[in-house]
């Protein structure tokens, strides 16, 4: 057993963070500084990135959900960030799950001089509950779900399709973290998408995914408010 704590710090996010009306207007620096703890015997023994736990992928979720999140208070950003960072990988996946993880979030110019105005949170893998909704395309893990944002980790299934729809009501915004995925837009011809492809959907435009891999193909999706199932319109047709 090799117990690893895995950190990224000083992590710089440009985000919408706060409640006054400049700071809901421009974004500002953020300082973000993570860690994990996970069991790194596999990564240690194989070498290989398919067993460890990625700093580079976790610090490319942690800025999209900020970027995304359009949070008002660090508390709020802070427990959303946390219970990403514990949710368990999908069964079969190599990457370790975390057991720990502890996340600081600092903000400049909150406060006169040179104070800075900070929040950290910390928890274990063990306290956290997770809901797995299963659907005909895959299922949908509940990472959190606050007043403004619901976090998502929609994970379609080989084959899986989630049908081209709109959204009338909710701001939504999607981070690719697999491949296999096709995706298409209004006005565009379905295309191979990459991991790190981020797409913010304007309300009233079509979208939809199909995954055409052998194994389950994930993507993070931010709602706003949290999902509301009769806001997802499907469009005749499908994709």
């Amino acid at each position: 057993m090799s117990d690893a704590r895995i950190a990224v710090d000083d992590l710089r996010v440009e985000c919408l963070i706060g409640v006054r009306d400049p700071e809901r207007r421009t974004p500002q620096s953020l300082r973000v500084d993570l860690a994990v703890r996970v069991e790194a015997s596999a990564a240690a023994w194989s070498d290989e990135l398919a067993d460890a736990c990625c700093y580079d992928t976790m610090a490319r979720d942690v800025a999209f959900l900020l970027e995304g999140g359009r949070f008002y208070l660090l508390e709020s950003a802070a427990t959303v960030l946390l219970r990403y960072l514990l949710l368990p990988p999908l069964p079969g996946r190599a990457s370790p799950a975390a057991t720990r993880a502890t996340v600081r979030l600092t903000k400049f110019g909150a406060l006169t001089g040179d104070a800075r105005a900070s929040v950290e949170v910390s928890g274990l893998a063990a306290a956290q509950t997770y809901v797995r909704e299963d659907n005909a395309w895959g299922m949908v893990d509940v990472v959190a779900e606050t007043r403004r944002l619901g976090v998502y980790r929609l994970n379609v299934a080989p084959g899986g399709e989630i049908p081209r729809h709109v959204h009338q009501r909710m701001r939504e915004e999607e981070l690719v973290l697999d491949t296999g995925l096709v995706g298409w837009q209004a006005g565009q011809p379905p295309r191979l998408l990459r991991p790190g492809d981020r797409f913010a959907w304007p309300r009233g435009q079509a979208h939809g995914y199909r995954n055409e891999g052998s194994d389950f193909a994930s993507i993070i999706c931010l709602d706003a408010p949290p999902f509301v199932p009769e806001d997802e319109v499907p469009l005749e047709g499908g994709g």
